[in-house]
């Protein structure tokens, strides 16, 4: 049922929701500073996942920030890689412990909310279609002894099983995390956003400093030293870090901050931007690009003439200095190189093979495990290419489900920017931009895809359940209410005053 929504919550946003004393809070970051840097030292994220019972406990506001910090933190792991032992790449069980952690949380919340409020259906259906996608994927899977034949473990063979079984849990996770946002007070919600715009700077620069700190050197064709750390989730790492710098764009263009503070918001976006150069990422360098170029025209919108020329010299002058900076880093000189010399690198040869699998297995693909594209790059990939994924999150699902999968999931991404475009010029036109940081996060990721493997990638899914919670709260209910428009009768009405 339709809820009003005062517009004071949206007003008074503009003001920090946080009632908590700074100083409480950057004790807080500190320990989460700490916290992540020593998990990122260990490779493993289990003891974020310990502080984040007590913080989600003491403030739910932490939930989504914590969330997509660990989720991060998979692609910054020295000891991720890709091998061939498994079914998929190697990762730890961080991400489903902490879903375990705060499931009861969030339950005890909902069971608590006096107004009960449902997930409309047509966002559901997404969600339910997926789940039946899983479970055809891992009986199409086996029809195909060439996904598992190649894997040097045995038990492997049966791994997609558990993977799907995990997945599915995931997806029913999904569906109750929207159905608590929404059932949140506005306030609520935007208060995370909040917290999310103070927090993310933090988790941003340790991870630079992670890097510069304790990055192995790694040369190759066309380029030299570059920093890394695992190889399993390169390009969806630097990614999900450009996506989470929109936050910093917001706070370093927000009128009522300290200039401590946005300076320090600069200094992340300013980590980002070293991480990026260092890691040799085309992808990354190309996210960087768009949300350099989204997070500028954001806070533009609705300034003054003179406000808009000033910061566009500024920020074309930075933009040339940027330039002239990164020409010799590792990651300008591999995309130069990869260009001319490679022709674009393997990832064409993956595309290849994919779009030559998709023509062997139309319907229903080879199977529901990153398994069944390695695979196909074997059969399809010519010979001396290394089997990989895809490094294309639609093609990755074309091959892996079929074409009815693929028109599925872009039916699935397009519903999600038509909601998040919604969000977006409700953000403008109500003057808090912080609205508008998950659309532009999930739109950053999803232009990401277009070069990794990232179905699964729970940062997408996170800010997807966001945007899903805050449209059905501001704009789903205005919009399905609107006056609709006869065409018939308003040719009727306009001829009939022609010739009268």
């Amino acid at each position: 049922m339709y809820y009003q929504i005062s517009g004071n919550a949206i007003k008074n946003n503009e003001e920090s929701f946080i009632k908590t004393n700074d100083v409480v809070f950057v004790t807080i970051m500190a320990i989460i500073s700490a916290t992540l840097y020593f998990c990122l030292a260990e490779s493993t994220s289990i003891y974020l996942v310990i502080i984040a019972i007590p913080l989600c406990l003491y403030d739910r506001s932490f939930v989504f920030p914590m969330l997509l910090t660990i989720a991060l933190c998979q692609g910054a792991f020295e000891e991720a890689e890709v091998t061939t032992s498994g079914a998929t790449q190697t990762t730890d069980f961080s991400e489903s412990l902490i879903l375990a952690a705060v499931s009861p949380m969030l339950l005890y919340d909902l069971t608590r909310d006096k107004m009960s409020r449902v997930v409309p259906y047509r966002f559901v259906l997404f969600f339910v279609v997926f789940l039946l996608f899983i479970f055809q994927g891992v009986i199409i899977y086996y029809q195909y002894p060439q996904n598992y034949q190649a894997l040097i473990q045995v038990h492997a063979k049966w791994s997609p099983v558990l993977h799907s079984i995990m997945k599915s849990i995931k997806v029913v996770f999904y569906i109750f995390y929207v159905r608590v946002l929404i059932n949140n007070p506005l306030k609520k919600n935007l208060r995370t956003l909040e917290v999310t715009r103070r927090f993310i700077p933090f988790v941003l620069i340790v991870l630079a400093l992670n890097l510069l700190v304790n990055g192995r050197a790694q040369s190759g064709a066309g380029y030299q030293d570059t920093l890394q750390m695992g190889d399993a989730h390169h390009g969806s790492y630097t990614t999900q870090l450009c996506a989470l710098s929109i936050y910093c764009f917001i706070t370093f263009f927000r009128s009522k901050v300290t200039l401590a503070t946005r300076g320090f918001a600069l200094l992340a976006i300013a980590a980002v931007a070293f991480a990026i150069l260092e890691m040799g990422s085309r992808n990354g360098l190309l996210c960087f690009a768009l949300i350099c170029l989204a997070g500028f025209i954001l806070n533009m919108s609705g300034k003054s003439l003179d406000y808009k020329t000033l910061w566009t010299v500024l920020a074309f002058c930075g933009a040339v200095i940027t330039a002239a900076v990164a020409y010799n880093s590792p990651t300008v000189q591999r995309a130069i190189y990869m260009t001319e010399q490679e022709g674009g690198g393997d990832r064409v040869y993956y595309w290849e093979a994919g779009f030559k699998s998709l023509e062997s297995h139309p319907i229903f693909g080879m199977g529901g495990d990153e398994s069944a594209s390695s695979a196909a790059v074997a059969m399809y990939a010519p010979a001396g290419t290394e089997d990989k994924v895809m490094h294309n999150t639609y093609m990755e699902m074309a091959v892996e489900y079929g074409i009815f999968g693929l028109f599925f999931y872009l039916s699935l991404v397009f519903f999600t920017f038509f909601w998040g475009y919604k969000l977006y010029k409700y953000a403008l036109a109500n003057g808090n931009l912080l609205i508008a940081g998950p659309p532009i996060s999930y739109f950053i990721l999803m232009t990401g895809a277009f070069f990794v493997s990232d179905v699964w990638d729970t940062s997408i899914w996170y800010n997807q359940a966001m945007i899903f919670a805050l449209a059905i709260q501001l704009v789903y209910y205005a919009y399905i209410s609107r006056k609709k428009v006869s065409t018939k009768s308003t040719f009727g009405q306009y001829f009939s005053g022609v010739y009268n």
